[in-house]
């Protein structure tokens, strides 16, 4: 199963907003790339975490997983897609964006240098409370949530 990893800031969406705007990204991989079922996880991050230009940063950083035999010119077909989409419903401007339709081989080196960085006698804590999160934010909200700290 594929994954769109979708990190927005703390209080930017109401919980119901989270679950139209997941709906919406997993509709636009459905109609537009692949019927292969696709999951969306959230990373709410607290306020004060993301910082762009010396200031806090609103940004919303999207990153969606793709075969990587995918073309350029679908990749990018992809993205202007999923950037109307965010700006039409959402009001979220291309300048407040970072939306990458990563191939599979990068995500998992990402999710493996990321697991990295956890010392290994804490990794499987770390991993089974950061799924009892995803499982119990999707049972209590309607989407899975990731968490930003432990």
């Amino acid at each position: 199963m594929k994954r769109i990893i979708c990190t927005v800031q703390e209080n930017q969406f109401s919980h119901r907003q989270i679950r139209k705007l997941g709906a919406g990204l997993k509709e636009i991989y459905k109609n537009n790339y692949s019927r292969e079922a696709v999951s969306v996880l959230w990373m709410v991050m607290p306020k004060g975490y993301a910082y762009s230009e010396r200031k806090l940063s609103h940004a919303t950083i999207i990153l969606v997983e793709v075969d990587s035999d995918i073309k350029q010119e679908k990749r990018e077909a992809l993205m202007h897609l999923f950037s109307q989409f965010l700006l039409e419903n959402f009001h979220i401007s291309p300048l407040d964006l970072v939306l990458s339709v990563a191939n599979s081989s990068y995500l998992k080196q990402f999710g493996e240098s990321q697991i990295k960085r956890i010392h290994p006698e804490h990794r499987r804590r770390i991993s089974l409370k950061s799924h009892l999160t995803a499982i119990t934010s999707k049972l209590l909200h309607g989407y899975g949530r990731i968490r930003v700290r432990m």
